[in-house]
């Protein structure tokens, strides 16, 4: 009602003076002896009754806000310029944060939507998928296999592109929008595929019309039915982005298993049900493990996966993130409110008027905190346009990853109200320091100049402080790196060389196997080649691991979790990977069932066995299976990851129906001097094969993403720290010395050096520096102790080198800071200052 009001405010005067005049004829009627009073107080208090006040008088105070900050476009530019910074920083983190983390895939409801888990397997065979949907537990199941690669002709070369397997109910359970055209539907042939924008984009510049017409995949023509839109996130989420769709699969290919809840259906219940349909898959359906052991139904994307161990380390990864640029913008409010500390002198004496003229401290406050929230604001604004432009260009980074990943950063409500929470805390925290000082020592002005120096020395050392320990942790995340980069991955980088090869679906097992033998000898003839070997996966580009039941002859049983791969015997002489024990795969070997292991694998699932004489029975082989090697461990996945359980099998032992299929080289000369003759080999082979080749050192740099992701993040914020406490060493030095301006010179004028007066000023600055940095180390001495989960083994967060590191740069930093100042104040010409006196 009260807002209809304000819409008819011009009646207001009219209504009111109708409403006085009412009360003095019914008191005149009444003879009253209660007066009226001031009619005009009572008309006053009437009309803030009827209005806004104090939406009015904010208003005001924002209006005379920003004409004060007009007369002062440099104190704008630098408060603008360090909020925009600081808050830049934690809009772009937060929004990496929510996409790595709370990231919905692009389908329909994706609250009931949940990936299950067979046996502790991520994926499982096609027959298990149909098992579990035939079970009816669920509404709706489908499955993909998100690491094929088909071979893509574009009528001039044939190259191996990122495929996704799914079974052809996938795009109808999930729900997926399109671009133009559809998703693969149930009934539709083999020979259909659905294209990923990006791909879209750059193979056919965006044209529309390669709906409905065919393409060459693996030498066959597949009619493209669908293009995926620009943001389509997957159910994997962490920004994977393939490149094609297809329907089309092995009964050996292994798939994912996706499904949807019944309507009003528990996490719980699904959890208690899929349990009963892995029991009768162990009655119906035998396999090499029990099916009921390690079953889970968890949520896809959201806020619900958060419970899984993987997320959990990196939701840690990133809380640390956002505490770390949370300093960050600690920093460069600290550094506007002495801005604003020093802006507040000039308006002194309006204050002590204001206040003796009888106004309230809540209303100047109010006044005072305008210029904080405008300067807020805009340095909102400024930093939600650095973060939107961090993520455009994170979105054109590849990184490099054995997989294809495309950051997809975009604004949302989440971080409009993160944004709006930065804002609130930017204000309070630059401005209620300086207003609430500016109110206490307005009638006392005799001790305003002094207190407010060394207020503004206490907080640049609060600055110091922050800065030190926000240094501190890009130096111990820049010292992980080094340290990553010097460890051995456990076999040679230096000379060798990796093709990963896609071969054309069409061949057969004995094609493949001939065309892997015949491309090994190509490769081997090669001038600079010393030998080849073939692997189905090269550590760091890929993994398998499995849990399985060991049965030994002497009837002992184990649960083993291992790391799995099949390789050619030279493989390990390629890699230069050790033996300790036995040997490699021999000729001789063909018709047996031999392993080669790794020390780890000894230690934790053998015990006192002997290896050499140890057999045992796993997966659905009943022939003992039988170790010949102990080989030295590899890395699989990251640089400091502990030893884990390796097994290798001969690749002519296992059923070769895969299309991909990996060749490692060991060159005697610099291995990029051989990737061209290795790709024109491989091209002589088969025409229609995909290849890629490159160095193996090129190919692992999955093994070093978390050292150089952590160490890109963390310097590049300790970095910006250490710039925004230069920023106000700096200032506080400066105004230092324009204030003590009079003084230097009377020193000078009476005998005193160049060097006196630049150790002085330098003393000053010393004083802060120092202060600053040894209450900043003594907290990170606490604090980034939590940090060691992130590191590799070796790296102490709380290492002496670290901190003595870090203050010697902050020695740097004060030098650089206060270089100016000094040069300015052992410039003062005493005759002018005396003059001016």
């Amino acid at each position: 009602m009260r807002f209809f009001r304000k819409l008819l405010r011009r009646r207001t005067p009219q209504d009111m003076q109708a409403e006085l005049a009412f009360h003095r004829e019914m008191a005149a009627l009444h003879d009253s002896p209660i007066p009226l009073g001031n009619a005009t107080a009572i008309a006053e208090r009437g009309y803030d009754l009827w209005s806004f006040g104090f939406l009015e008088s904010f208003w005001r105070d924002l209006v005379y806000a920003a004409r004060g900050l007009r007369r002062s476009p440099m104190l704008v530019a630098a408060a603008i310029a360090s909020l925009g910074l600081g808050i830049g920083v934690n809009a772009a983190m937060f929004s990496l944060g929510i996409e790595f983390l709370f990231s919905q895939p692009s389908v329909r409801d994706p609250g009931s939507l949940v990936g299950v888990r067979i046996a502790g397997n991520s994926h499982a065979e096609p027959r298990v998928v149909e098992f579990v949907r035939a079970s009816g537990l669920f509404a709706e199941v489908a499955g993909e296999n998100e690491e094929a690669v088909a071979n893509f002709n574009d009528g001039v070369e044939t190259r191996p592109v990122f495929a996704v397997l799914t079974t052809k109910n996938y795009f109808t359970m999930m729900g997926i929008p399109m671009l133009y055209g559809r998703g693969i539907l149930p009934d539709d042939p083999d020979d259909v595929a659905v294209l990923n924008y990006g791909f879209w984009r750059r193979q056919f510049h965006g044209d529309p019309s390669v709906v409905g017409r065919a393409i060459d995949l693996d030498g066959r023509a597949r009619t493209v039915v669908g293009i995926l839109p620009e943001h389509h996130r997957t159910p994997i989420g962490f920004g994977f982005s393939p490149d094609i769709f297809q329907p089309r699969y092995l009964p050996s290919t292994i798939l994912a298993i996706y499904a949807r809840l019944r309507p009003g259906m528990t996490l719980s219940a699904a959890r208690a049900g899929l349990l009963t349909v892995e029991r009768r898959m162990d009655a119906e359906m035998p396999g090499p493990y029990k099916y009921s052991q390690g079953g889970r139904v968890s949520p896809v994307g959201g806020y619900g996966h958060l419970r899984e161990e993987r997320m959990l380390a990196l939701g840690a990864f990133f809380v640390l993130l956002l505490a770390v640029t949370g300093l960050v913008l600690l920093i460069a409010c600290v550094n506007v409110a002495g801005l604003l500390l020093a802006r507040a002198s000039s308006r002194r004496r309006e204050i002590a008027i204001r206040l003796a003229l009888g106004a309230g401290r809540a209303r100047l406050l109010q006044q005072l905190l305008a210029d904080s929230l405008l300067l807020a604001i805009l340095g909102a604004a400024a930093g939600l346009g650095l973060a939107q432009f961090t993520a455009t260009m994170l979105a054109r980074v590849r990184l490099p990853l054995p997989l294809p990943l495309r950051l997809q950063v975009a604004p949302d409500w989440r971080l409009a109200a993160y944004a709006a929470v930065l804002t609130t805390f930017t204000m309070l925290a630059c401005g209620l320091l300086p207003a609430w000082q500016s109110l206490k020592q307005s009638l006392a002005p005799d001790l305003h100049r002094e207190t407010r120096t060394r207020l503004r020395s206490v907080l640049v050392a609060v600055q110091i402080a922050t800065s030190v320990l926000v240094l501190t942790t890009g130096f111990v995340f820049l010292r992980n790196l080094v340290h990553s980069n010097a460890i051995s991955p456990g076999f040679d980088v230096r000379h060798t060389l990796r093709a990963a090869v896609n071969m054309p679906s069409t061949s057969s097992d004995a094609a493949r196997a001939a065309y892997i033998q015949q491309t090994l000898d190509a490769l081997a003839a090669l001038p600079g080649i010393q030998t080849a070997a073939a692997a189905r996966i090269v550590p760091f580009n890929g993994a398998t691991r499995f849990l399985v039941d060991l049965s030994f002859t002497n009837g002992e049983r184990a649960q083993a979790f291992f790391y799995w791969n099949a390789v050619t015997p030279e493989f390990f002489r390629v890699m230069d990977i050790p033996l300790r024990e036995g040997r490699t795969f021999l000729p001789s070997d063909r018709g047996q069932k031999v392993v080669v292991v790794n020390p780890a694998f000894v230690r934790r699932y053998l015990g006192s066995r002997e290896p050499l004489a140890t057999s045992f029975v796993w997966g659905d082989s009943k022939t003992p299976y039988r170790i010949v090697g102990v080989a030295e461990g590899t890395k699989t996945m990251t640089i400091g990851e502990e030893p884990q359980p390796q097994l290798y099998e001969p690749l002519w032992q296992i059923k070769n129906d895969r299309q991909a299929i990996e060749f490692v080289m060991r060159s005697a000369i610099p291995p990029a001097l051989e990737l061209e003759p290795v790709r024109r080999t491989l091209h002589r082979q088969d025409p229609m094969a995909g290849a890629q080749v490159e160095t193996v050192y090129g190919s692992i740099g999955l093994a070093f993403l978390p050292s150089q992701a952590g160490a890109a993040l963390m310097g590049s914020t300790g970095l910006l720290g250490l710039v925004l406490a230069m920023v106000g060493l700096y200032g506080v030095m400066a105004y230092s010395v324009a204030r003590r301006s009079r003084e230097i010179g009377v020193r000078i004028a009476i005998g005193a050096r160049r060097g006196d007066i630049a150790r002085m000023v330098l003393r000053s600055a010393l004083r802060v520096t120092l202060s600053g940095t040894a209450a900043g180390l003594l907290v990170a001495a606490i604090v980034t102790r939590p940090l060691a989960m992130f590191l590799a083994p070796g790296i102490k967060p709380a290492d002496p080198l670290n901190f003595a590191a870090v203050a010697a740069v902050m020695l740097a930093t004060c030098l650089a800071a206060s270089f100016g100042p000094v040069w300015r104040a052992t410039r003062i010409d005493p005759i002018a200052i005396l003059r001016d006196e």
